[in-house]
């Protein structure tokens, strides 16, 4: 059985999408995929162009270390998606990053997740019935999140890493409900 390729390092994402001029950042892309992945829809939406602009997707000047980069963003998300070790892992800005970066970056990937489902055909989310409208509904109120400044940076820390890790799941469970089992393989 072949392993599922890791997920770039976020600073080298982030790197090569701002050096080609786009403005989403590495966190918001891999929301956009993965919520891409997750729309019932998701297979035939031209993902590059949510995250590069359809001018620049048409015009083709995209280096080919960012086209190679988002190929393996896509092909590790689906894999770890579909896969059955539950390992899904959101692309999102490490410890070595201030805690004010590393928020902005959660809600950045929660609004690319957002409009990765709705360009993926899913377009009342928050009204998917049971867990995962549960899920979406919560994922929404994340995307508004706004750093805290009456928390001590350590609560911050340990909201951030429950937040994250309740993410991981939960957009595992909506990819699970909305992907017929057929589609997985």
């Amino acid at each position: 059985m072949e392993t599922a390729p890791d997920l770039p390092p976020y600073d080298e994402a982030d790197r090569l999408l701002h050096e080609a001029g786009v403005t989403t950042s590495a966190a918001e892309t891999h929301g956009i995929i993965a919520g891409v992945l997750s729309a019932p829809r998701g297979a035939g939406v031209a993902w590059q162009e949510l995250v590069l602009g359809r001018k620049r997707t048409k015009n083709r000047d995209v280096p080919e270390a960012l086209t190679q980069l988002l190929a393996t963003v896509h092909r590790s998300t689906y894999a770890h998606l579909s896969g059955v070790e539950c390992d899904f892992e959101l692309l999102l800005p490490g410890d070595d990053h201030g805690l004010a970066e590393q928020i902005e970056g959660l809600t950045d990937w929660c609004r690319g997740y957002l409009f990765g489902l709705h360009a993926g055909g899913v377009m009342e989310a928050a009204n998917l019935p049971g867990d995962a409208g549960e899920v979406i509904r919560d994922i929404t109120r994340i995307s508004e999140a706004e750093l805290d400044g009456a928390l001590a940076d350590e609560e911050e820390a340990r909201a951030l890493t429950e937040i994250v890790e309740y993410l991981r799941v939960g957009v595992q469970l909506v990819f699970e409900e909305l992907q017929p089992p057929a589609a997985r393989h």
